[in-house]
């Protein structure tokens, strides 16, 4: 296992690392200790978890989470334990505040070896999303389109646009491939919702949705699209 550690102390991220070879054998430990240095390093190399500290000196743990396109596993470790519903909210495994027992930071890994799979969805499963004080409890086949925004996508319903804190690259893999498609790097739509397409001077295709949302299908992926429907 590949486990970085982000945390501004020295003292600190030297106490994990040795708790860690206690606990466990990981292939390598990383270290960094601003939010700079973490998306430096997340961009470089491939990580399996992140030991993450909530208060950096140029942002918060927060912030390298949104900053990276490919979010490992994360174990927030921090000495506030105000942010720990926001945690949550991003999808972190555990939260641990400081100072960290051995007991308390091996039952966290146990959870990074045993967390399931992501599971294929279903067009007709329903689907919990909580976009702030909001929720929402919907059939797929209700979703028109994701948008990537960055490490968040947006889900186009109907009525509302909610957010979801997954890259959308994570969501293509699990929908239905007969339905869904992958019309650009920023956008998956619902084919049963196209209302009318239209060659565009790109040389992709230009869609319309049923809810009127326009999305433009990218000249790569247009020839598949072709491969998928075509006669």
């Amino acid at each position: 296992m590949r486990i970085a550690i982000v945390d501004d102390s020295r003292l600190a991220r030297l106490e994990l690392k040795q708790q860690l070879v206690d606990i466990t054998d990981p292939h390598t430990i990383l270290e960094a200790a601003s939010v700079a240095e973490a998306v430096d390093l997340l961009a470089r190399e491939a990580v399996d978890l992140l030991l993450l500290d909530i208060d950096l000196p140029d942002g918060t743990g927060f912030d390298v989470l949104q900053q990276v396109s490919n979010v490992p596993a994360v174990i927030f470790v921090t000495a506030f334990d105000e942010f720990a519903v926001r945690s949550f909210e991003v999808n972190a495994l555990d939260y641990l505040l400081k100072p960290v027992r051995q007991e308390r930071l091996r039952a966290a890994l146990s959870k990074v070896q045993n967390a399931p799979e992501a599971r294929p969805l279903s067009t007709h499963q329903r689907i919990f999303i909580k976009d702030g004080e909001r929720c929402f409890f919907v059939s797929l086949a209700e979703v028109f389109a994701f948008e990537a925004m960055g490490n968040y996508t947006k889900v186009h319903l109907a009525s509302a646009s909610p957010c979801v804190y997954r890259p959308i690259s994570a969501i293509a893999e699990r929908l239905a491939e007969d339905q869904f498609f992958r019309a650009s790097r920023s956008w998956v739509i619902n084919t049963a919702y196209i209302t009318t397409i239209d060659p565009a001077v790109s040389g992709g295709f230009a869609v319309t949705l049923g809810n009127g949302l326009e999305v433009a299908i990218s000249k790569r992926q247009a020839a598949q699209f072709r491969r998928l429907w075509s006669l």
